[in-house]
């Protein structure tokens, strides 16, 4: 439990330190006292304002984009992100597909200069 960055341990030392100061009759009134005035700064105007500035600081970055169409823009992004994706994966299938096929071709020297080339098929018969 923490309460504006006051954590358990303290409210004990600071309830102890009170009794010690005050006294069990004083301590009584000084928490009317305080109880009272935190109410009426809680209900005042200026604590009013200065909740709803807090909300306007927070809704501030999600306004300027708002105002500016980077959400259009985001937006856009993540459809070309998606559509570039399609386009790398049917490119990578493409280029997957081509290797296997020349894979599965048998390997065949090229002839050099003077030399008959190579086929796949039997010699023909000599007449």
């Amino acid at each position: 439990m923490d309460i504006l960055g006051i954590g358990l341990p303290e409210i004990f030392f600071i309830v102890i330190l009170a009794l010690i100061l005050l006294g069990p009759k004083d301590m009584v009134k000084a928490g009317r006292t305080i109880g009272r005035a935190l109410r009426a700064f809680v209900m005042s105007p200026t604590w009013q304002v200065m909740r709803n500035t807090g909300r306007e600081i927070q809704q501030l970055p999600v306004k300027l984009m708002r105002e500016a169409g980077l959400e259009e823009i985001q937006t856009e992004l993540q459809q070309t992100g998606g559509k570039m994706q399609t386009v790398v994966r049917e490119s990578v299938e493409e280029v997957q597909t081509a290797e296997r096929q020349i894979l599965a071709q048998p390997f065949l020297p090229k002839p050099t200069i003077g030399q008959k080339p190579v086929s796949n098929s039997a010699p023909a018969p000599e007449q």
